[in-house]
């Protein structure tokens, strides 16, 4: 397969109400990686009125921090919900950061405020607390072949992962899921959906994990195991290693 036919398209699931300073950063670290490969990219910003067209993507992305549009976003997702489940059933790539993990779960709830249906990808509960969650986190990733990934936690929920439940990371520095968790986990994985509490943005501290992003994508949409090449990540990895030294 010649390596300039490669393409990947990008659902960025409704930047318009739930955008945060680290989801354009994140999708510009998949985008610049992967053209640096020269496979082509095309990002298509889904917006809340959009319907989605789950056959379309090769890989979904959704994030945010302004947690007043959560019940709002739940809204849009409900009446996409079928399309949404088929393509993460069917193995396609996604990233869930922050708002996008929470409502990603069965459930979350505000603060003096009803318990709201998630779209139930991950087996758990969400619950915002009063306490503002932000610190440096790293653990272990176990698709990852346990490396480390690293960024910066900064959130308003604790999330209570049922007994069944992947998480993404082991921590072995930061507060996670649930401070009251004796073993320290943060965000989850359903089959080739990742749910994460890192906004720093994550990919960009992380070039090994953006580029498993990228091949997994590839493979699904392919159905072969296309390599990688290198690239330069100095500046990538002392991002990186700054975090797991501070």
């Amino acid at each position: 397969m010649q390596r300039n036919s490669l393409k990947l398209k990008i659902a960025y699931l409704y930047p318009d109400i739930l955008q945060s300073f680290c989801d354009e950063a994140n999708i510009n670290v998949f985008y610049k990686r992967a053209r640096a490969r020269n496979i082509d990219v095309e990002v298509n910003e889904i917006l809340s009125h959009n319907k989605v067209q789950a056959s379309k993507y090769d890989f979904y992305y959704m994030g945010g921090s302004n947690y007043s549009n959560l019940e709002e976003a739940m809204r849009y997702l409900e009446e996409n919900k079928n399309e949404i489940l088929s393509a993460i059933d069917s193995g396609v790539v996604a990233l869930l950061v922050n708002c996008g993990f929470i409502l990603f779960g069965n459930t979350f709830q505000m603060l003096n405020k009803a318990q709201n249906k998630g779209l139930g990808v991950f087996n758990m509960d969400s619950v915002m607390i009063t306490k503002h969650i932000y610190s440096p986190a790293f653990g272990t990733c176990n698709f990852l072949k346990k490396r480390i990934v690293a960024g910066f936690e900064n959130h308003n929920f604790i999330s209570n992962l049922k007994s069944d439940a992947i998480a993404f990371l082991t921590l072995k520095k930061g507060t996670g899921n649930n401070p009251k968790d004796k073993i320290k986990t943060d965000g989850a994985r359903y089959k080739n959906a990742i749910g994460t509490y890192l906004t720093s943005p994550v990919l960009a501290q992380n070039p090994h994990f953006c580029d498993f992003l990228i091949a997994r994508s590839l493979r699904i949409k392919y159905r072969t195991k296309i390599p990688l090449s290198r690239l330069y990540d100095d500046i990538e990895w002392y991002s990186h290693n700054y975090i797991l030294t501070n």
